[in-house]
């Protein structure tokens, strides 16, 4: 069960894609990433452009093990409902 498990929710390569889509619909998301376009392009017009291109490589993987981490979160917690229903 847990090979399917992986396979479905960690080693997945549509997931990304899915969520985006998804968050594409979200009125809140839509908000969000044009509040970020407008600060990055601001703050790309104030710094080099590779000290700009830097910051926002870093935010980004910081971001991104974030949300993987609550990610992972959640899928523990829906492990333990799984196991608790199967079990």
């Amino acid at each position: 069960m847990n090979n399917i498990l992986n396979t479905l929710f960690l080693d997945n390569p549509y997931i990304p894609e899915q969520v985006y889509a998804f968050c594409q619909q979200l009125p809140e998301f839509q908000e969000a990433e044009l509040a970020y376009e407008t600060a990055a392009e601001q703050l790309r017009a104030r710094l080099d452009p590779a000290e700009a291109d830097a910051f926002d490589e870093i935010l980004s993987w910081y971001l991104a093990r974030y949300t993987h981490a609550y990610y992972l979160f959640g899928l523990g917690l829906r492990q333990e409902v799984l196991s608790a229903l199967h079990g």
